[in-house]
């Protein structure tokens, strides 16, 4: 199994201001003082064995310091020789698409023949759209142009696209990229709904999700969506997966894991439900995010138990057991873990990722990655 690792800032002790509205004095750590731990960690990425590095894209608040994802993929091309490099994901709303694939085909050349794993996704918090002036309204729409686009352009040497809010006419990228045919082909892209299921198979891309539900939801959420490619008479998918992961030589060190990952949900609450953020009522496809707006994030047992069988909080042998067995549900093809999050301070992290590269990575590396009769739901047999 392929297993990568997110490489991404945050500013957890910063929400407290965020939410006042202070913004007379800035941050009591500066962000970029945030980011040198962050750039330390991912310094350890290829050293340590693993098969990439990824990135995310937000803006605007102290969730996942990050803007332009190729931009700093570009900077860890640049400062690695072995692993590849992977999105979760491009906002392509955000983007104008012979922008983004030009730069995709450019970073394709600065990685010297290693591969770009393409996550796409189309945006969730209102205050992102707002700042960056596209309308959340017609997410959908933008979202398929730009996708569309990049796959014509992938495709063909001299392109031209027509789409409900792109016109573009004939052009040509360059530099042409080294997988020039091949960068397009294997596009993952997160959704939660059974609409933006629906139109991501019809679409012919895959399935990538940060894993947060249970068990038997996640399953449900990959029959389902493999029942809908059958349909189609696509193959079916096997999920690309984000994992919280924190790693500890006792069960009882391995708790203060579930601090920093209860600590971040709340910062993703803040980020996508209660900064900034104007509501969801009325905005067509957001309608599940309207009801989980005022959900209750308290960390109720209940709720953290169903994480503790799916997240790789724990020991090296309940970690290990814990990803056989999502890959044995869910048929599972690359893994992508977070390691530094919630507010975890650096040494802590650099611990428990060297402990995962010691004693989890070389299993993870070696497990199968076989399509699985209980993540294809009604087509198997």
């Amino acid at each position: 199994m392929h297993c990568g690792v997110m490489v991404t800032g945050y500013n957890q002790g910063d929400w407290d201001r965020l939410l006042e509205g202070d913004y007379s004095r800035p941050p009591d750590v500066p962000d970029a003082e945030k980011f040198d731990d962050t750039l330390y960690m991912g310094e350890l990425v290829e050293p340590l064995g693993f098969d990439s590095i990824w990135a995310t894209e937000h803006y605007g608040s102290a969730y996942s310091m990050q803007p332009n994802p190729l931009q700093y993929l570009a900077y860890w091309a640049g400062r690695t020789s072995r692993i590849d490099v992977g999105t979760a994901v491009i906002v392509a709303p955000w983007w104008n698409p012979v922008r983004l694939a030009s730069e995709i085909s450019m970073l394709d050349i600065l990685l010297k023949g290693r591969r770009l794993h393409l996550g796409i996704g189309r945006g969730i918090a209102p205050h992102e759209y707002a700042s960056l002036g596209y309308p959340i309204e017609q997410s959908h729409k933008y979202f398929y142009d730009v996708i569309n686009t990049i796959k014509a352009a992938d495709g063909a040497e001299r392109f031209e696209f027509q789409g409900e809010v792109y016109n573009i006419p004939p052009t040509s990228i360059r530099p042409q990229a080294r997988h020039k045919g091949d960068l397009t082909k294997n596009i993952k892209v997160a959704f939660s709904t059974e609409a933006s299921a629906k139109m991501a198979a019809e679409n012919g891309l895959g399935q990538m999700f940060v894993a947060g539900d249970d068990v038997n939801e996640m399953v449900d959420k990959v029959q389902r969506f493999n029942k809908i490619r059958n349909d189609l008479g696509l193959p079916p998918d096997q999920p690309t997966t984000l994992l919280w992961m924190y790693c500890a030589e006792t069960t009882e060190e391995a708790e203060e894991g579930w601090v920093y990952f209860q600590n971040q949900g709340i910062a993703a609450q803040h980020h996508y439900f209660d900064w900034n953020n104007p509501g969801y009522e009325g905005i067509q496809g957001y309608e599940e995010y309207l009801l989980r707006q005022n959900a209750d994030i308290s960390p109720a047992e209940a709720r953290l138990a169903a994480r503790r069988a799916t997240q790789p909080i724990g020991t090296p042998e309940q970690i290990i057991e814990k990803i056989k067995t999502l890959q044995q549900t869910i048929s599972m093809e690359k893994v992508v873990i977070h390691m530094m999050y919630g507010g975890m301070p650096r040494e802590k992290a650099e611990k428990s990722l060297r402990l995962f590269a010691e004693r989890v990575l070389p299993e993870v590396q070696s497990m199968a990655t076989p399509i699985n009769p209980r993540s294809l739901g009604e087509t198997a047999v």
